[in-house]
C-alpha cells in the first residue's frame, strides 16, 4: 500500500510540474515521430504527459510483478508449513499412542514420520512401541538408525547395550562400549552398564581394575560392585587353585583394598562357600573390631560353627549398646540357631520380630517352633512369613 501511495505522490508531482511549465511557457512546441511508416505529431507538453503516463504505467508494472512473486512464494512457504504440521501432528500423536499403551496406534503414527528429521526422538519412540509388541528385531534396527542423530546417539547406544546384556552377549555389549567417546564412556549410565557388561564376562579382575576410577561416578553403587567383582574374583582364585590359595591371596592385596568392606564381605563370603566357617567368624570379628558394617553383619547368619562364642560375643557387645538393633538381633538368631542354641535364637528373633517382623525372621522362628513340637504356634508364623512376602 505505501508503494502504491509513493506512485501517486511521483504522478501529481510530475503533473504539476508540466502544468507549470505550461503556464510559464507560451510556445508548446512541435513534436514530429515517424516510425516504419506510423506518423505521431504532438507538442511539448502531450509528450510529456505521454512520458508520465508510461513512467507510472511501468512503476505499477514493478509493482505487480513483486506482489505476484511475493504471493508464489506465501504460498509455497505455508504448504511447506502445513506439511509440517502434518508431521509433528503424527509425532505427537504417537506419543501420546505410546503413553496410553495403544503401541499398534503408536506404531503406525512413527511410521509416518520414520524418515523425518526429530532429531532422533521419533525413533527411540517407535522402538519402545515396538518393544512392547514384541518386535525386538524392529526395535534394533530403530536403535541403530537413531544412533545416526548425534542429540539421540548415546540414548539408542544405551538401549542396544541393555539389549544385548539381556540377551546375555556381554561381548556384543562391550564392543559397543568401546566405540563410544571417551567422555560419553565417563558418564554414570555407561559406567554401569560396562561394570555389568564385565561381570557378566567374567572379567573380575578388569573389572576390579576398572572401579578404582569409577567409584565417584558410581556413587552409592560402588560398594554392591566392588563386593560382586571380589567375590567372582575371588571365587576363580578358590575354584582353580582352592581355599588355602584363597587366603594366600588376600593376604598379598595391598592394605587399602584388604580394609574396603565390599572386597572383605566378599573374601568372607568365598571363605563360607568354601566350608571355612571358622575363619570366616575370625574375618567377621577382626574387620568389625570398631563398629559392625552393614556389609558384613548380614555375613553372620551364615556361619555355621559348633560353638561360635567369638561372634556371638562380638554382636552382644553391640547389642548392649543397641539394642534395638533389628538387623544384630537377627544376625544373633540365625547364628545361635546355627550353633543349636535354641534358646538364644529365640530370644534374639523374638524381639528382632517384635521390632521389624520381617519374613526371614519369621521362617526361622517358624521352623524353631516347628522342632518344639509347637505346631499352632509354628503354622501361625508361616502365615505372617507368607502374608508378609505377598505385600513386599
Amino acid at each position: 500500500m505505501s508503494q502504491v501511495i509513493r506512485i501517486f505522490v511521483v504522478l501529481v508531482i510530475l503533473l504539476i510540474t508540466v502544468v507549470v511549465a505550461a503556464m510559464v511557457f507560451d510556445n508548446s512546441g512541435y513534436v514530429l515521430v515517424e516510425f516504419n511508416g506510423w506518423v505521431v505529431e504532438m507538442n511539448v507538453w502531450s509528450l510529456s504527459l505521454s512520458l508520465i503516463a508510461i513512467f507510472v504505467g511501468l512503476m505499477f508494472f514493478n509493482l505487480g510483478v513483486k506482489a505476484t512473486l511475493a504471493a508464489a512464494s506465501g504460498s509455497k512457504n505455508w504448504i511447506g508449513n502445513w506439511g509440517n504440521r502434518k508431521k509433528q501432528k503424527a509425532f505427537t500423536a504417537g506419543l501420546i499412542a505410546l503413553a496410553e499403551t495403544q503401541y499398534l496406534v503408536a506404531r503406525d503414527h512413527f511410521k509416518k514420520i520414520e524418515n523425518e528429521d526429530f532429531d532422533g526422538i521419533n525413533l527411540l519412540a517407535a522402538a519402545e512401541a515396538e518393544l512392547h509388541l514384541g518386535q525386538p528385531q524392529q526395535a534394533r534396527g530403530y536403535w541403530r538408525m537413531a544412533t545416526t542423530y548425534d542429540k539421540a546417539a548415546l540414548a539408542a547406544n544405551l538401549c542396544l547395550i541393555r539389549d544385548a546384556l539381556q540377551q546375555h552377549q556381554a561381548s556384543e555389549a562391550l564392543v559397543l562400549i568401546q566405540a563410544l567417546s571417551e567422555k560419553q564412556q565417563g558418564q554414570a549410565p555407561v559406567v554401569k552398564l560396562w561394570a555389568q557388561a564385565l561381570g557378566q564376562a567374567g572379567k573380575w579382575q578388569e573389572l576390579k581394575d576398572k572401579l578404582k576410577g569409577w567409584k565417584k561416578v558410581l556413587g552409592d553403587d560402588y560398594a554392591a560392585i566392588m563386593q560382586q567383582a571380589s567375590k567372582g574374583s575371588f571365587s576363580e582364585i578358590a575354584s582353580k587353585e582352592g581355599a588355602t590359595q584363597l587366603k594366600q591371596n588376600w593376604q598379598t592385596l595391598p592394605r587399602s583394598t584388604r580394609k574396603d568392606p565390599a572386597q572383605q564381605a566378599a573374601y568372607i563370603q568365598q571363605l563360607i562357600e568354601q566350608g571355612m566357617h571358622a575363619d570366616a567368624e575370625h574375618a567377621l570379628v577382626e574387620y568389625q573390631s570398631s563398629a559392625p558394617h552393614p556389609l558384613l553383619v548380614p555375613l553372620f547368619k551364615q556361619i555355621k560353627l559348633p560353638n561360635p562364642a567369638a561372634a556371638i560375643k562380638k554382636l552382644e557387645t553391640w547389642l548392649k549398646k543397641d539394642d534395638l538393633n533389628v538387623e544384630l538381633l537377627s544376625a544373633l538368631g540365625h547364628i545361635a540357631n546355627n550353633a543349636n542354641d535354641k534358646v538364644l535364637a529365640e530370644k534374639a528373633l523374638s524381639k528382632a520380630i517384635k521390632l521389624g517382623n520381617r519374613q526371614e525372621d519369621l521362617r526361622l522362628m517358624a521352623s524353631i517352633k516347628e522342632s518344639q513340637d509347637d505346631q499352632s504356634q509354628a503354622l501361625q508364623l508361616y502365615k505372617k512369613s507368607i502374608e508378609k512376602y505377598a505385600s513386599s
